[in-house]
């Protein structure tokens, strides 16, 4: 009992400096400092620069993987796809509205796993869970964010599945990760003041992403519409609670390796990333609730994150 307590604040102080970032940024809008335009601003930073930056160097510098590890990046996938489409297909069972079903389905799968999960698990298991954890932001956002923003566009009237994939492969967070992805598996080295300069952007990305997520949620704190509380909700015990459950299950059915599944798993555990509330704002109906996802989901991750790390330690 007392090493699993021993592991559990270790855990908790690890992960205390992140979500300072966030307190920092609820802070600076609550006191108007920072504001919406600012916000806005700051969003757009990370969208267009800092989380694409981010993205190339996280995945076009990790080692491609190999076949014990290619295992689990497709259990974990299987997961996260299978979760996705079970919340749509309850939201359709529900009548949620459609910018509703598809922004709460993105919203309980796509977490902050570049920004918090990564640097976190480095944190806890050391400096090789940052390659193991670049492969599960791959498959994050080559594979999973492209399905959920297909369905978000979808279900919110954006066109037809084929329009929405188009657009969705020419977001600035997709194409990144898919352009990193290509270096990875390419062994592609970039030029040297090309790296250099995407290194800046990149250092930058996960304390300006966390700053963002605490200014979004300094600025969206509250109730969610009621029309809106079901799906907010749903989301987040999907993300929270389902979501690391079903990945455990599914990496360990895959004999992926036991380093890797706790990657896995802590990073499926992550709260739903900042980014979701900017995409559903941008493409549906559902801005306001996803900002109250990414708002609940991250303060009680502040508690689930710890306990999923001493787990899994």
């Amino acid at each position: 009992m007392e090493a699993g307590g021993h592991r559990r604040r270790r855990a908790l102080s690890r992960i205390l400096p992140f979500f300072l970032l966030i307190a920092a940024g609820a802070v600076l809008t609550r006191t108007r400092i920072l504001q919406a335009e600012g916000v806005k601003g700051l969003s757009a930073y990370v969208l267009w620069l800092g989380f694409p930056a981010l993205l190339i160097r996280a995945l076009g510098t990790a080692p491609p993987p190999d076949p014990a590890m290619a295992r689990g990046l497709l259990a974990y996938g299987t997961a996260a796809v299978a979760l996705l489409g079970v919340t749509l297909l309850a939201g359709k069972v529900l009548r949620w509205p459609g910018g509703a079903r598809g922004g709460a389905a993105m919203a309980g799968v796509v977490g902050n796993t570049a920004f918090l999960g990564a640097p976190f698990a480095v944190s806890v298991f050391g400096a090789e869970a940052g390659g193991l954890a670049a492969g599960v932001i791959a498959v994050d956002f080559v594979v999973l964010m492209a399905f959920a923003m297909a369905a978000m566009q979808a279900t919110s009237g954006a066109g037809k599945l084929r329009v929405a994939l188009t657009r969705t492969f020419l977001n600035p967070v997709v194409a990144a990760a898919i352009v990193g992805a290509v270096l990875s598996f390419g062994r592609v080295g970039l030029p040297g003041p090309l790296a250099r300069g995407l290194d800046m952007l990149a250092a930058s990305a996960s304390p300006a992403g966390l700053t963002a997520l605490g200014a979004v949620i300094g600025l969206e704190a509250g109730r969610p519409a009621p029309g809106e509380v079901q799906p907010v909700v749903t989301a987040i015990l999907v993300k929270l609670v389902l979501m690391p459950a079903l990945v455990w299950v599914a990496v360990t059915l895959a004999g992926a390796p036991p380093a890797f599944r706790a990657v896995a798993v802590l990073l499926a555990g992550c709260p739903t990333a900042v980014n979701v509330f900017i995409q559903a704002r941008e493409y549906s109906d559902f801005g306001r609730g996803a900002a109250q996802v990414v708002v609940t989901a991250t303060l009680f991750s502040a508690l689930t994150l710890p306990l999923i790390a001493g787990w899994m330690r």
